[in-house]
């Protein structure tokens, strides 16, 4: 008498490949409204760690050169365009560079150059530093033309204003950051 044999199943039918496929599609409809946000606060908080390390590389230039260091951004843009770091022979910092690609003055040193951002955010300021550079002196404090603090916003479309960061220089050149929160100026 010979046995049944079982009979061994060695993959998946089509039938049950597109029933998985419609699963996963209906669960990412799901995610995919609630996924936007999420990505622009990523978004927000890497940017605000790109122009903390500009604003700290500054700094930590002009103590080390012990010269006054200046970032510069393109005239007519937020500082999520291009922005260069440069050695200034004026003391104030934002006598030279009149834009982000004009040549340096004599005896300026270019330090860096950073392209504009590629993310989808917009960094204001509160006009203190006349909207164009932030200059940084030997001991590291904001230079003399900047008395007050230097309030950076960074935001991004598509999240709430609350939800953006705040990057604040003080006088003495610390750098902070925070979220901006609901009881706040928001966006500058």
């Amino acid at each position: 008498m010979k046995t049944p044999s079982l009979r061994v199943n060695h993959g998946v039918t089509l039938v049950e490949l597109m029933i998985v496929i419609a699963i996963v599609g209906i669960l990412v409809g799901l995610v995919a409204p609630n996924y936007s946000p999420l990505i622009a606060k990523f978004t927000v908080t890497a940017e605000t760690r790109r122009t903390i390390g500009m604003l700290k590389l500054a700094r930590s230039e002009a103590r080390a050169r012990g010269a006054t260091v200046t970032l510069r951004r393109d005239t007519g843009s937020d500082w999520s365009g291009p922005v260069i770091i440069y050695e200034s022979t004026v003391t104030a910092g934002n006598a030279d560079f009149t834009a982000v690609s004009a040549a340096a003055t004599v005896g300026d040193d270019l330090i860096k150059e950073h392209p504009a951002s590629t993310r989808s955010v917009t960094i204001k300021d509160d006009a203190v530093s006349l909207g164009q550079y932030i200059s940084f002196d030997l001991k590291g404090w904001l230079s003399s033309s900047e008395t007050n603090k230097i309030l950076l916003a960074i935001c991004a479309p598509g999240i709430d204003e609350s939800e953006g960061m705040y990057i604040e220089i003080n006088r003495v050149g610390k750098i902070r950051e925070r979220k901006i929160g609901s009881a706040t100026g928001g966006c500058l």
